[in-house]
């Protein structure tokens, strides 16, 4: 038997008990894929990640993600959330040039490549952290038949925006299927029917459902004091990963971040406020951004706050 620590977070807010719940394990080094994926499903959290040594000059950290059904390549909150706890235990310490300078980088070697993280310091401890993607923004156009979306989210067609705003897959690393709606209320409305979701996004390219409307600068009275004055509304859905409902997903802000930015006509630095996790009582807000220069999307970046909330050990099989 081996005796692992762990460390849990709250990712994407800085209040305890909301955000996304995220679980970082150290010393895993040699167990199987499958005692990984165990580990995952026996903190059943949204996400889990698994620390090591690095593997590749210039990165800090080796870092593997799973959902409670698979490992996947990349995502945001559990980027932000383990960068996070590695500066808030000590396992990486910032330098004195990073003690003046009130930030410090980390760079994670992920399965989609290295992703930097940018932590802000107050006192040494992080308050804050982004993350820029390794990959830039790719769109796909698979699914059409609005109906049938609608369908699948238990809204009418009407809620469903069209033109330049029609339902499209975009990927930063991990594809999800941006579908913009006219209004926040019909955000909170929607209600992923499962079987019909099978029929219309699974097996696609694209088939986790990001649903989200612009708030115009109106909040809702339900929401948290940390989640207000945000700029868009959102919900993911990640039926096949094992996740019914994410509170708060950065990899699919970021795609939200490039399919924002494309149809955007001024160029820069672009930035929105998002608002998560508001339907399931875990609201979080992510900061998300791209620089559009010459027409094309050069950088995307996700950012948020993280709280530590426990740490412990766990006893498995070597």
């Amino acid at each position: 038997m081996r005796t692992l620590r762990y460390v849990t977070a709250d990712v994407f807010t800085s209040q305890p008990f909301t955000g996304n719940q995220l679980a970082v394990v150290f010393g895993a080094e040699g167990l199987s894929t499958d005692t990984l994926q165990s580990i995952t499903r026996e903190f059943n959290y949204s996400e889990t990640t698994f620390v090591f040594a690095p593997e590749s000059a210039g990165t800090t950290r080796r870092v593997r993600i799973f959902t409670p059904g698979m490992e996947v390549p990349f995502a945001g909150h559990p980027t932000i959330g383990t960068a996070h706890v590695l500066v808030a235990t000590g396992e990486v310490q910032p330098t004195a040039d990073a003690l003046a300078a009130g930030e410090m980088t980390v760079v994670l070697g992920e399965n989609v490549g290295p992703v930097p993280v940018r932590i802000r310091l107050d006192a040494g401890a992080p308050t804050w952290a982004q993350l820029t993607t390794a990959l830039l923004p790719e769109e796909r156009v698979e699914v059409t038949d609005r109906d049938a979306i609608a369908h699948m989210l238990s809204l009418e067609v009407t809620d469903l925006l069209d033109g330049d705003y029609a339902p499209a897959g975009v990927s930063c690393g991990l594809p999800f299927q941006m579908i913009p709606l006219a209004s926040v209320d019909a955000v909170s409305r929607a209600r992923l029917r499962v079987e019909a979701w099978e029929r219309v996004l699974g097996g696609t390219w694209a088939e986790w459902p990001m649903v989200f409307a612009m708030t115009d600068g109106r909040d809702t009275p339900d929401l948290a004091p940390h989640v207000r004055g945000c700029d868009v509304r959102a919900r993911v859905f990640v039926p096949s990963g094992g996740v019914p409902e994410d509170p708060a997903t950065g990899s699919a802000n970021a795609a939200l971040a490039g399919y924002l930015a494309a149809r955007t006509p001024r160029e820069g630095t672009l930035r929105w406020e998002v608002a998560q996790g508001v339907e399931m009582g875990r609201p979080s807000r992510l900061s998300i951004e791209a620089e559009k220069r010459q027409g094309g999307i050069t950088a995307v970046r996700v950012g948020g706050a993280s709280v530590v909330m426990a740490q412990g050990t766990m006893t498995v099989p070597d």
